[in-house]
């Protein structure tokens, strides 16, 4: 579950959600109102778990599925992707750049 990394408590889902879903850098905690972050390895797991979408894209090529088969897979794959990035979202305290990568 999301735990916010200055007070310790839990996110409930409804905090989590609007989190996975907004656009904005960071989120204030709903319990202490400390602003929090995506943390950078957050980030990076959930791009390569994204990526398998365009890989379930090819998969008609090499089988010969039907188009309804394929729809309730992608529906599938989609849901099962929302609750892992869900259920694995970390924050951090300040928001961590992919330029700060290169220099550790």
């Amino acid at each position: 579950m999301t735990r916010c990394r200055n007070c310790g408590d839990n996110w409930n889902v409804r905090a989590t959600l609007k989190r996975y879903t907004t656009s904005t850098p960071g989120m204030p905690c709903p319990s202490c109102g400390e602003v929090q972050y995506l943390s950078r390895e957050y980030r990076e797991r959930s791009m390569l778990v994204t990526l398998l979408i365009p890989l379930l894209m090819l998969i008609p090529a090499f089988f010969n599925i039907p188009v309804v088969a394929m729809a309730i897979l992608f529906v599938a794959a989609f849901t099962a992707i929302a609750i892992i990035h869900l259920a694995t979202i970390e924050l951090a305290d300040e928001q961590e750049t992919w330029r700060q990568r290169l220099y550790e």
